[in-house]
């Protein structure tokens, strides 16, 4: 299918959109490379006020993956408005970005990921293919899945938490009991 037409005003808020956040990622990713060269220097004074940062972040980290937020990371969240978090991407403020890579990140890839399917949908760029079906291949590769995901779920995980030291429960008592109320309000809807 080929669009033979003017650009649309969605095609340009896309782009207008997109460019900003990838442009951020990549300066983000070039500052955390500028950060973790000058972390390389041995005898840095500001190496020692700032590796205790990162023992605190990875403290909070540790807490997060085992019951939730701590009452640090939630009072950060709530501190700052969606004002004050847009001034400071937009003027490209570098604290923001080193803070928020991975959230950049997750955003730059969507919007690849997106441009990709716009590509192969909209454009005659790829060209367009006929389906084949193999029966035997689709069930020799589906038993492949359930083989490995059961192989998967009945081994025993013996991690251990770097924080508390208590062993690490893949499916949780908190998480499986959110799935149930959540399946339960399903049902009522």
């Amino acid at each position: 299918m080929v669009v033979s037409g003017p650009i649309t005003p969605g095609q340009v808020s896309f782009l207008l959109g997109i460019l900003p956040v990838f442009v951020a990622w990549i300066y983000s990713e070039f500052l955390e490379y500028k950060r973790s060269a000058s972390h390389s220097k041995v005898h840095a004074d500001n190496n020692l006020v700032e590796s205790g940062d990162e023992k605190i972040k990875e403290d909070d980290r540790a807490l997060l993956l085992e019951g939730g937020l701590t009452r640090s990371t939630s009072a950060k969240v709530h501190s700052s408005t969606i004002k004050t978090n847009l001034i400071r991407f937009l003027t490209m403020e570098d604290s923001f970005l080193l803070e928020n890579r991975a959230i950049l990140r997750a955003m730059a890839e969507f919007g690849a990921i997106l441009v990709y399917f716009y590509i192969c949908d909209r454009t005659n760029l790829l060209g367009e293919s006929a389906k084949k079906y193999n029966r035997d291949l689709f069930l020799f590769l589906y038993a492949i899945l359930i083989i490995v995901s059961a192989m998967t779920s009945l081994t025993k995980h013996n991690d251990k938490s770097a924080f508390s030291g208590k062993t690490m429960q893949y499916l949780s008592r908190h998480q499986t009991e959110e799935w149930k109320g959540w399946m339960q309000v399903s049902v009522y809807c």
